[in-house]
């Protein structure tokens, strides 16, 4: 996993980026939000998410994997319970961003292991499509392509065949652990700033209800992931950032 040392050329160029705002990055419906596991959407987009909210709009989460992973080796937290206590933890984080009118959908796919068979990937697809539909959605956020995880990677691949299927839709794409790396958007990419400091405290809350990734909850497994601490003061102080292809602003 990444380790926040230097801010990437993502974060650097994000300075400078045209700031945006919940209208634009909503649309007129609702937001889905694709996140690879729980705690991506809190961590990424977490600021945009209450906004969104504030503003009225219904926010649906989708958890791609079920985050098993993050600590393989305890035995006071084997599998079943971890995915246990990282649904929760979901459903308490995005309770907080939107005061309790938030939605969660886990897929289920195993940690490292989201849809990348064509079949798989064309079954999330569906099921996106549907709920999009179902649910009056006019903007799909999910995690950059250029994340250095492959769950980040394939979710924004699932993201990209969804908006081809509805061209209307948003498609907004925000980087996690893509900020502390030295890619940047590719051509055609437009990057935007949305300035959450309206929303710290909501934020810094969700992230701190992902308890099993934020501190030592689970004490047995010295392999287990646990943020560090600059990286939980830069993604609740920093600015968010979207990159879509500048057809929505």
């Amino acid at each position: 996993m990444v380790t926040p040392f230097a801010e990437g050329a993502i974060v650097r160029a994000g300075k400078r980026a045209r700031s945006i705002d919940i209208a634009t990055l909503a649309g007129p419906g609702n937001v889905l939000v694709l996140t690879p596991h729980p705690d991506d959407e809190s961590l990424g987009c977490g600021a945009a998410i209450a906004a969104a909210s504030r503003a009225g709009r219904d926010v649906l989460v989708v958890a791609l994997t079920d985050g098993g992973l993050s600590h393989p080796h305890s035995r006071l937290f084997p599998h079943d319970r971890l995915v246990a206590l990282r649904r929760a933890e979901l459903i308490e984080a995005t309770g907080i961003l939107t005061r309790g009118t938030g939605d969660t959908i886990m897929l289920g796919f195993p940690d490292q292991g989201a849809p990348d068979s064509p079949a798989d990937r064309a079954a999330v697809r569906n099921r996106l499509l549907h709920l999009i539909e179902e649910r009056n959605v006019s903007a799909l956020w999910t995690t950059w392509e250029k994340d250095p995880h492959p769950d980040h990677r394939r979710a924004a691949r699932i993201a990209r065949q969804v908006a081809s299927a509805r061209p209307a839709l948003r498609l907004w794409r925000y980087p996690v652990w893509g900020r502390f790396i030295e890619d940047a958007p590719g051509a055609g990419d437009a990057l935007y700033r949305f300035d959450g400091a309206a929303y710290r405290s909501e934020k810094r809350a969700a992230i701190g209800a992902h308890r099993s990734q934020m501190t030592a909850l689970i004490p047995d497994d010295p392999d287990g992931f646990v943020m560090d601490a600059r990286a939980r003061r830069h993604f609740i102080d920093s600015p968010e950032l979207f990159i879509g292809h500048g057809a929505h602003v």
